[in-house]
């Protein structure tokens, strides 16, 4: 280093031309690199043994994050493997294979749930709604139920054949009940007398899933989330469907108690017989009714009961049924039988009876087929 050509630097022992490249020397790494073991009383480096250990510095660092990146992991079973003979050991197991084939079934089951859902909705409402829509449209102003049921996101449904309380997918509603019965402790009540297995899974699906709703709790606990609703149900054991008569009506749709009804009729004749004049038709004491002269042509029409569903479809119904009871049975669920079962049936046809004569008095309250324009009695 000859001192007599410029400005130099002692700790690197370098010569610069000027102040310029003697400030830009001082923000290098390799002075303050020299800076370092001339305090701790290491030999300086030259610039050009700087450079190399940078490059191998640079070389262990990556060949650490190669090593890190060669790390394999296998999703089905999540697990991680350091080598890749490990890993090859892995994929040729028994064990594997049939994590992986349940893992490929789950995903393609999850990602087809939401075809299967809109395409049960569609049908639902094809199958259900549309003769009460035009039955609705021709007859302004009544009020059904249909006008009071609740604003429900259909698409968030959870169907019959996942889990109410957990998510979990299964084949086939049989294998779904099974899952939460076992895991869950729940059972359709009074399974013996349930008419459409997979209609009631569905309505509570989708009071879970779109209402965000208790089972047990109803109207008095809805959740910002399912997942806060599926919570609430496994924390507090709610995992069930409330059987009390009252909330028993919820479901009728879906039951049929007729078989336990005593063949001859009560008769409460604790109520007066009130004779209710609607303008067109009369109805007895005897329970007869006379309908007006001018509505004559339709008295006369002869029309075929409405029946839902074809014959199949009421034989796969039965068939759940009859295979969802077979499984309560070996879990040893005995059901509802004997004089509880028959005043079971009394009670909820008792409450149907009254639901149906408020439905009536609201109907004829609200939409008045004939009203008087003369004296107030007349």
């Amino acid at each position: 280093m000859n001192t007599s050509d410029g400005l130099t630097c002692l700790c690197c022992q370098s010569v610069f031309a000027n102040n310029d490249l003697q400030r830009e020397h001082y923000k290098t790494d390799w002075h303050r690199y020299n800076l370092k073991r001339k305090i701790t009383g290491f030999p300086i480096v030259t610039e050009e043994q700087f450079r190399q250990k940078i490059i191998a510095y640079k070389k262990e660092t990556d060949d650490e994050k190669n090593a890190e990146t060669k790390v394999a992991i296998c999703k089905c079973c999540s697990k991680r493997f350091q080598s890749a003979n490990a890993y090859d050991n892995h994929l040729s197991s028994r064990k594997h294979k049939e994590s992986e084939t349940r893992f490929f079934k789950r995903n393609a089951m999850r990602a087809t749930n939401k075809a299967c859902v809109m395409k049960k909705i569609d049908d639902f409402y094809y199958n259900h709604f549309d003769e009460a829509d035009i039955q609705e449209n021709d007859c302004d102003g009544w009020v059904t139920d249909h006008d009071t049921d609740e604003d429900f996101d259909e698409s968030k449904v959870i169907p019959e054949t996942v889990c109410l309380f957990c998510n979990y997918g299964s084949d086939d509603v049989e294998t779904n009940l099974i899952h939460m019965s076992v895991l869950h402790g729940f059972f359709l009540p009074d399974a013996e007398f349930c008419t459409d297995v997979g209609g009631m899974l569905y309505y509570l699906g989708l009071k879970v899933g779109s209402g965000n709703m208790c089972l047990v709790c109803n109207e008095q606990k809805k959740f910002y989330s399912l997942d806060a609703c599926q919570k609430h149900m496994r924390d507090k054991g709610h995992c069930r469907v409330a059987r009390t008569v009252e909330e028993m009506i919820e479901f009728e749709d879906f039951y049929d108690y007729s078989s336990m009804y005593p063949k001859e009729e009560d008769i409460d004749k604790s109520y007066p017989i009130v004779l209710v004049d609607d303008g067109y038709t009369l109805t007895l004491p005897s329970g007869a009714e006379i309908g007006h002269r001018s509505l004559v042509r339709y008295y006369r029409q002869h029309l075929r009961p409405v029946e839902y569903g074809t014959r199949s479809d009421r034989q796969k119904k039965e068939i759940l049924k009859k295979v969802m009871i077979g499984q309560y049975k070996e879990m040893g669920w005995k059901g509802t039988s004997g004089a509880l079962a028959v005043q079971r049936a009394k009670d909820v046809r008792y409450m149907k009876k009254i639901n149906s004569r408020n439905w009536v008095k609201l109907g004829l309250n609200n939409n008045r087929l004939f009203q008087s324009r003369g004296r107030s009695g007349q």
